[in-house]
This record gives C-alpha cells, sequence and structure tokens, in this order.
C-alpha cells in the first residue's frame, strides 16, 4: 500500500526529530552524513538534470546535486533525494535522476493515474517540504512576524528555500 502524504510527512518530522535538527535552516546535507549518505556536487551533461540518487556495490549511496543549481535549489535537491533514499531506492533499480521536468512543484493533489514516477516525485517532494519547511515551525515563526514581516520573501530567507517553495509551503498551510 502506498503512503499517504500525510504518512511521509510525519516520516520526515521523525527523521528530523530522530537526528535532532530541529531549528531552521535545516541542512540537507548535515542530515545526509547522519544518515550515512554522501552527497557530491556534480556536473551532469544534461543540463536539466537537479540531482540523482545512486546506490553503489556494498549498498552505499550518494547523492549526486547540480553544482551549477542555486543554493536554495541544491538544498531543495539533497532533501528531495534523501526522500528517494528513504522511500523509493529499495524498491527502484539502482539509481533515481531527477530533472526538471520530473519535479512536479505544485499544489496538484495526488492521483490514482499518475505513474509510478511521478508518484515517486510527488512523494519526495512532500517528504522535502516538510523537511525543509517543518509544518510546526513555518506556523510558529509566522505568528511570531509582525505581519508587515509576514510575506513569502521573508519566510523563504529564513528557510533558506526559493520563494517558489515556500508559496506553495504557505498556500498548503493556510497561511498566504
Amino acid at each position: 500500500m502506498k503512503p499517504t502524504k500525510e504518512e511521509i510527512q510525519e516520516l520526515a518530522r521523525k527523521t528530523l526529530n530522530d537526528h535532532g535538527l530541529l531549528s531552521i535552516p535545516v541542512n540537507p546535507v548535515v542530515l545526509a552524513n547522519r544518515l550515512g549518505i554522501k552527497v557530491l556536487r556534480a556536473i551532469f551533461n544534461e543540463p536539466r538534470f537537479s540531482g540523482m540518487t545512486a546506490r553503489r556495490v556494498g549498498g552505499e549511496t550518494h547523492i549526486l546535486v547540480n553544482d551549477n543549481d542555486s543554493l536554495w535549489r541544491k538544498r531543495f535537491t539533497v532533501a528531495h533525494e534523501i526522500a528517494h533514499s528513504i522511500l523509493h531506492l529499495q524498491d527502484a533499480p539502482e539509481q533515481i535522476v531527477d530533472s526538471d521536468l520530473d519535479f512536479f512543484r505544485s499544489t496538484e493533489t495526488w492521483s490514482d493515474n499518475w505513474t509510478d514516477e511521478r508518484r515517486r516525485e510527488y512523494e519526495a517532494n512532500a517528504f522535502a517540504a516538510e523537511l525543509l519547511m517543518p509544518r510546526s515551525l513555518v506556523q510558529e515563526i509566522w505568528s511570531k512576524l509582525p505581519k508587515a514581516q509576514r510575506t513569502i520573501s521573508t519566510m523563504a530567507r529564513l528557510f533558506q528555500v526559493s520563494e517558489d517553495a515556500m508559496g506553495i509551503r504557505l498556500d498548503e498551510l493556510g497561511l498566504s
């Protein structure tokens, strides 16, 4: 049975708690290292590739992240790839490659008509969003900010994510 979005978000929260990452900005590279995953910068021949998760012989897992991407994009990519390693790598071939076209960063909800690949991308995004922008911290910080500072831009800067990612998150949480 496929996990629900809520179950995936709960797993992200548990992962943060288990590793003592309870403040912002969450550092996804630190988490990857604590999980035994090596994060490496890469220049891909295909410029639309953002990241890749690969399991090597002997069980070692690596995340490759496009070095040409912005810092915010790299952070989301690492979090997204951590999700793949936790949620999908055991059922996938030896690697999962993500391109710009694969990210499906939208507020679109689950559909039974999706391919397995699209479902995996949706799940990885839900995990990554909760990891980098934990619901409780987003709500707490939003409520403590003076009204004039309650903006997507301010929140994105505090959480070190893109304004697009924060805008989607605030929408999901009914805060925009």
